[in-house]
Parts: structure tokens; C-alpha cells; sequence
């Protein structure tokens, strides 16, 4: 075997696509080389922001082979004298080979050739030899690069001739290494003029470059390499770690000692490691006149507008930061203060806004969102506002789901919600939005805790984690409030956008309505608060009372919206159950369930969901019995009429067993687990139900009476799962 190698350098490339197409460079190769009989292995790989990085073990040389093609069947190949006739002859020519070369199966004739011979038809033994792997990789390369999927891809009026022309790719190739056992693999991308190809702009060879800048005064040389472990020693000796491992482990060493003093590192030490190629972290000072500032401005001034990492003193006053650079650190000091100077002026500016916006109460600025737009047919956030002020009258006295304490309070904060959006640093830093509306009632003082945090909250929650906040910052009537603002929120969101058709369709979600209804979801399995013997809400309740909301506003019938509405909501129910590592089939077990359903109570459905999980593993087998029993039984009561059971009309003890064993189940009681672990004992019976009765019998009140029995049996289920739906 020999190695190969492949160094695709390009122009920079976002940090967030690195890691995935990376993953992608590998599997696809793996894949097409496979296909190729290049019998890849040993596969290694690495990225840089300018480079991605592939070596693998491919054979030097595929193996000849021989493969036995079929042709006409033997009856029809020969005629009554034994010469070859039309059929034969024409098979023959298709394969290029005389009519002698062909094989009679042994029953009409001798057979000609090693090997099993298909019995009945002519068939030929097609002999292939081997090609060089030299000349297969030019056209795995092409099939390489064009099966690389880019969030976004460019045309930069590139070619291959491949056969397919244009070569449109994520960012513009400058150079490619392409190598096996150090020879070159001869590779071109051309430039496209007027739809056809140009003059060649990139051709494989040994050259590589290093970093941009650095060492100085040898910056941007080739650098001729022969593998991967000399690509990744020379690199090293210019200034790129190819090794995103070996960049991590680089900017923690840094970090390490001020880790007492990150309280979050808002995930950007690992978006680093793929900013630059060389990192070196140096440190920051925030002058002490803005420490003052909330830290939630400092950190979206440092975080979300800079990339640095904001580092405490102890307490959770920011007064430094972190950042990383792409050189060594002989200009560090020099680097620092030209980012001081960016965040002072940023800084200056969240002071300015800061101080502005406190003098006016945040309360009074809810009449300037009629000057806000939401959207240009849905109205103003004042509009908004509204809507989402009678969905929390709806979920407080009318549907009773809401004590008068978080009622009052859920208004409170529905009515200034939206409020900061007004403000000058919201306009500014639109990131802070909900945040600078619970630091300013905070702040400006009179406003009560839950409302704060509701206010503070209700943009979320953002992701489906369980974890993911506000998880830990709320609880009991806390939580409830927030959940119903946040709702209320989402809902109106969600029915207004569904009102004029703009449905989330195949990856296109402009409005985020996907992330909308996670978070409804979200909130409802996660976050509100109800004790037992307490209304929970019902999703189905609330969506029906979010379109009546839009009234004129919606352009379709409401009946539409609803319906729409709640397949789009039930399938983001099951995506969050599925992306938290719940197996498909459980989740569409525990969503066929029934009384209530899972539209109708989301937490209920979770529940059932975590039992069936946890009883199943401890009877797979009898589940699996179950499930094929009662899919069964669903085809068989497909259609049919529910009748009322008569015991007098049961036949065989098959069914009074069955019966017997659902009459007592019907009256069990106990937690979700419980009632799983006795369903899971109708196993038996159903099997042998099913062996010894014949279920459609020709009298009609037996065929009656036996459908009613697995009505019965099945209704059993549906109160907690449909097993039928297990795999």
C-alpha cells in the first residue's frame, strides 16, 4: 500500500464550517475510494482555517478481477443441430468476445471455465485488470470535491473537467496537495470563461504554504512536502498547527491559570481553535470607570462584537478579557492596546445608552412600540403586545391555569415585555434584548422578582437541551409565570406567520418558527410548574385560542391554521423527544397515546415517553411480541364498528383468558411504569389468542364479539402508548 495525501488550501473559512466538512472530507473518501477498490485505511485527518487535510493507505493497484456475466438462458443458446444461435451470437457481441469464449451450463454441455456457473443460462467470465491507483485518484479528487456540502457555497468562476463543467465550492481553491507515495497526482482546476474551460489556475503538486505572515521575512514561501507527517512538521516550523487538538490544548494552556476567574466562556475558546492557526492569547483591561456597567453589556460588547472572553475579579465585576491572535506574541503589547481602544469606544457608547435609558421608566415606553413594526401584516409590537396580553387572559380566568398571583404578574410582565426594545441600547446591541428590560425594572425598582425574571426570560427557551437555560434560574410560581409569557410570546408568533401561509418549508425557516415552537414545547415539558391534582395547559387549547387572537389579521380560515399549526407543533414535540436520545419508535409510541393526548397535555406525554423507556429495556422481548400483535390487531379493526362485548359468545378459552386479563388490567392503578409492567403480561395471552381464534368468523356477532375483545385489549394500551408503533 502507499499513502496519499490531499491538502486542499483555500481562502479562510468560516470557523463554524470547519469541523463538519472535515468529518464530510473523511467519510466521503472512505466512501468513493471504497467504491473504487482503493481499499482505503489508516485514514487521518486535519484542519486549519485555510486548509483542510487528508492522508490515508490506499492499494498501489486494484486487484484484477473476474466477474461471471449472465446471458441468454442455455434452452434458447444453441439449437437442435448444437450450433451457437442469433441469441448467443448477439450476447457475444455485447461482450465483445468471440461466441466460443462463452460457457454452457454443465446440464447442456461441457462447461467451459472454472468458477460456478449460473444453471440454465450462457454466461461469459468478464476478466478485469487492475488499474494503477495513480490514475483512479484524479477522478476520485473531482468526485471528492464536488460531494463536499458547504452551508454556503460561491462560484468563483472555477472549471474541472470532469464533465460537468462549472466547479462552484465553498470558498476559492489557491493551491492543492495531491500525492501518493510522494509522486504527484496530476490534478487541474481551471478558470471557466464564457461557459467553458479557461487557463488552468490550480495544479496539484508538492507545494504548500505556510502562514500569512510569519516567520517574518519568509512569510507566504512554498513549502514542498512528500506526507502527512512532513506536511504537519513543516507547517508547524511556518506557523500553522494543522492539529485542531494540538491549537486547543494550545489556548487551555493559556487559560488554565485565570480559570477561576471565567465564569463562562461562552464556548469561545473552542470557536478559536479554528479562527486562527497560530493562537496566542493575550489580555485585556476594562478601564475601572465602565466596570460599573451590567455585566451582561460588558460580556455582549466583548463576546458577541469582539470574540474575547470576559474575565472577572473574583465577583462578577468584568475588569479583563482574553483574546486570541493568529501571531506570536512579540507585538502583543502593541495588539492589546489597539483592542482596548475598540472596547472603550464600545463601552463609552453602552454607558451613554445606559444612562439615557434609565430616565424614563420602562413602563412608559410600551406606547412606543406602535412605532415598532412586528411584521408589515401582523402590526406593531404594540399590536403584538396585545395579542399576547388576552392569550395570559385566556390562560388565567377562562382555562383556569394560572392562580390570580401569577395571573396578575404574567400581565405585568407581558405588558413591558417587549418595552426595550425602545431603548437606545437595545437598538444598539439588539442581542440584549429581554435582558436591559429586566435590568432597567430592576434598576428603575417597583417591580416584583417574578415579573422581572419573566421579562428577563421570555425570549427563551433557544435551544432543546435540557439543560440549556433558564433551566436552574426559575422555580415553582416563578417558572409558571415565566412559561406563560413566553407562550404567549411564541404562540402569537407562530399563529400570525401560519395565518398568512409563511410555513416553514424543507431548510427554509426565515422567521425561526421552528425555534419558536421548541420553545413552546420546551416550556411546557420542562418548565411549568404544576403540582398534582393541578391543570397543566393544553397545547391544543392554546393554539386554537392564539388564531382566534389574529382575528382580520389572518388570511386564511382558522380551521386551516389550527390544523397546521398543531401537525407542525406535534412533529417539533417529537423532534425534542428524538433529539434527546429517546428511540423513534418509543416517541411515536408514547405520541399515539390517548386520554389525554399528546397535543393535549405535552407533559403527560413525557412522562409516559420516560416509562416506556425504562420498562421496555426490561422487556424487550415481550414489547417486540406485543408490537407485532397489535399491529395486527390495528389492520384487523381497521374500519370496524365498536360493538359492545358479550363474554356469553366466547368460543374458546383463548378468549376468556384474554378477557379475564384486560378486565383486571382495566382496574389498575399506579404510576406509568407500573401500568407498563402488567400491560407487558398480556404477552401470553394475546399470542394465544391469536393462535387458536380465528378472529373474522362467519357468524357476524362472534366476528363482533372478538373484534370488541381486542378493542378492549388495544384501549388498554392507548392510555399509555401505542405499541403497535415499536419497532
Amino acid at each position: 500500500m502507499a499513502e496519499f495525501l490531499l491538502e486542499i488550501g483555500l481562502e479562510e473559512i468560516p470557523a463554524s464550517w470547519l469541523e463538519g466538512l472535515a468529518g464530510q472530507l473523511k467519510a466521503q473518501f472512505e466512501t468513493i475510494a471504497g467504491r473504487e477498490l482503493l481499499e482505503p485505511a489508516d485514514l487521518e485527518i486535519a484542519w486549519a482555517p485555510r486548509r483542510l487535510a487528508l492522508g490515508a493507505r490506499v492499494v498501489k493497484k486494484q486487484k484484477d478481477r473476474e466477474e461471471e456475466i449472465s446471458g441468454p438462458p442455455a434452452t434458447i443458446a444453441k439449437d437442435k443441430d448444437g450450433n451457437w444461435t442469433v441469441a448467443a451470437t448477439g450476447f457475444a457481441k455485447k461482450m465483445g468476445v468471440s461466441v466460443d469464449q462463452l460457457i454452457m451450463p454443465a446440464a447442456h454441455g461441457t462447461a467451459i471455465g472454472p468458477g460456478p456457473h449460473d444453471i440454465g443460462k450462457v454466461t461469459y467470465l468478464k476478466k478485469t485488470a487492475g488499474r494503477p491507483a495513480i490514475d483512479i485518484l484524479p477522478g476520485v479528487i473531482s468526485t471528492l470535491l464536488r460531494s463536499l456540502a458547504f452551508p454556503k457555497r460561491m462560484n468563483w468562476d472555477a472549471w474541472i473537467d470532469d464533465g460537468k463543467g462549472a466547479f462552484p465550492f465553498g470558498r476559492p481553491i489557491r493551491w492543492l496537495v495531491a500525492l501518493l507515495g510522494g509522486e504527484v497526482v496530476p490534478f487541474t482546476i481551471y478558470s471557466a470563461k464564457d461557459g467553458a474551460r479557461g487557463e488552468a489556475v490550480v495544479v496539484s503538486g508538492h507545494a504548500t504554504r505556510g502562514h500569512r505572515f510569519l516567520p517574518r521575512g519568509q512569510a507566504g514561501q512554498s513549502i514542498s512536502v512528500s506526507s502527512f507527517s512532513e506536511l504537519e512538521a513543516k507547517l508547524a516550523s511556518r506557523y500553522v498547527i494543522l492539529d485542531p487538538a494540538e491549537r486547543e490544548a494550545r489556548i487551555q494552556r493559556t487559560l488554565v491559570p485565570q480559570a477561576s476567574r471565567i465564569r463562562d466562556d461562552h464556548g469561545l475558546p473552542a470557536e478559536w481553535r479554528d479562527l486562527v492557526e497560530y493562537p496566542t492569547v493575550v489580555f485585556g483591561t476594562i478601564p475601572a470607570e465602565f466596570r460599573t456597567l451590567p455585566t451582561e453589556v460588558i460580556e455582549t460588547v466583548l463576546v458577541h462584537h469582539q470574540k474575547y472572553l470576559p474575565i472577572t475579579n473574583g465577583s462578577r465585576s468584568v475588569d479583563r478579557f482574553a483574546a486570541v491572535v493568529n501571531t506570536d506574541d512579540a507585538n502583543a503589547a502593541e495588539i492589546v492596546r489597539g483592542m482596548e481602544r475598540v472596547v472603550v469606544a464600545r463601552l463609552r457608547d453602552a454607558a451613554f445608552f445606559f444612562e439615557e435609558d434609565l430616565k424614563r421608566p420602562l413602563a412608559d415606553r410600551s406606547s412606543d412600540l406602535a412605532g415598532v413594526t412586528f411584521h408589515q401584516k401582523l402590526g406593531s409590537y404594540k399590536d403584538k403586545t396585545e395579542r399576547m396580553l388576552r392569550l395570559i387572559e385566556e390562560m388565567g380566568p377562562k382555562l383556569g391555569l394560572l392562580t390570580k398571583t401569577e395571573h396578575e404578574a404574567a400581565g405585568e410582565a407581558a405588558a413591558v415585555a417587549k418595552a426595550d426594545l425602545t431603548t437606545l441600547m437595545v437598538r444598539e446591541f439588539p442581542e440584549l434584548q429581554g435582558a436591559m428590560g429586566a435590568i432597567y425594572l430592576r434598576a428603575q425598582g417597583g417591580s416584583r422578582g417574578d415579573v422581572i425574571h419573566a421579562v428577563q426570560w421570555h425570549y427563551h427557551p433557544l435551544s432543546i437541551e435540557v439543560g440549556a437555560a433558564p433551566a436552574g434560574e426559575l422555580t415553582g410560581g416563578e417558572a409558571t409565570i415565566f412559561g406563560a409569557v413566553s407562550i404567549a410570546d411564541k404562540l402569537d408568533t407562530l399563529a400570525g406567520y401560519f395565518g398568512l401561509g409563511l410555513i416553514p418549508t424543507g431548510s427554509s425557516d426565515p422567521f425561526g418558527l421552528r425555534r419558536a415552537a421548541q420553545g413552546v414545547v420546551r416550556v411546557l415539558i420542562d418548565f411549568w410548574a404544576a403540582a398534582d391534582g393541578e391543570r397543566r395547559p393544553s397545547l391544543r387549547k392554546l393554539v386554537a385560542a392564539a388564531v382566534a387572537g389574529q382575528g382580520s389579521l389572518s388570511k386564511r380560515p382558522p380551521a386551516e391554521v389550527i390544523a397546521d399549526l398543531e401537525t407542525f407543533l406535534l412533529d417539533r414535540l417529537r423532534y425534542v423527544f428524538v433529539s434527546r436520545g429517546y428511540a423513534a419508535d418509543e416517541v411515536d409510541a408514547a405520541l399515539g397515546a390517548r386520554e389525554p393526548d399528546a397535543l393535549d397535555d405535552p407533559k403527560e406525554c413525557a412522562l409516559r415517553l420516560a416509562a416506556l423507556k425504562r420498562v421496555r429495556a426490561e422487556a424487550a422481548e415481550d414489547f417486540g411480541h406485543l408490537a407485532v400483535a397489535f399491529k395486527r390487531a390495528k389492520n384487523i379493526l381497521s374500519g370496524a364498528p365498536q360493538p359492545v362485548l358479550d363474554p356469553a359468545l366466547f368460543e374458546h378459552d383463548a378468549e376468556r383468558e384474554l378477557h379475564a386479563v384486560v378486565t383486571r388490567l382495566a382496574g389498575a392503578s399506579g404510576g406509568y411504569e407500573t401500568r407498563l409492567r402488567a400491560l407487558a403480561t398480556l404477552r401470553g395471552p394475546v399470542d394465544r389468542f391469536f393462535d387458536d381464534v380465528l378472529v373474522m368468523a362467519e357468524d357476524e356477532h362472534v366476528r363482533a364479539n372478538r373484534l370488541g375483545l381486542l378493542t378492549q385489549a388495544l384501549a388498554l394500551f392507548y392510555r399509555v402508548a401505542d405499541v403497535s408503533r415499536l419497532a
